[in-house]
């Protein structure tokens, strides 16, 4: 529940600083990339740029998050096998004649 939350109070972030952005920059400047060059809205240009940060954070973070649960449930299971293996180890002691 909380996480959700979190996410709604990110998004709410994300639309007022867009709002905020749009509203005070009208002016129009050339925008020069490797291929071609474009007129834009300073605002238009700003939030393009922002937006497209914010994903490729997005991206990143997911991916590094995805590689640590993969290893995590390859921890977990290499754990699962070990204790199995110390309660044989333990319950075969203890059953040996003595």
């Amino acid at each position: 529940m909380i996480k959700y939350i979190f996410g709604f109070i990110i998004l709410l972030a994300v639309v007022l600083v867009a709002i905020t952005i749009g509203a005070n920059n009208d002016q129009v400047i050339t925008f020069n990339y490797i291929v071609a060059q474009s007129e834009l809205q300073l605002s238009s240009l700003v939030a393009i740029l922002f937006g497209f940060g914010l994903l490729l954070g997005w991206f990143i973070t997911g991916f590094f998050y995805l590689k640590l649960k993969l290893k995590n449930m390859g921890l977990a299971r290499k754990v699962k096998r070990l204790s199995a293996q110390v309660t044989e180890l333990t319950s075969s002691r203890d059953k040996a004649p003595q």
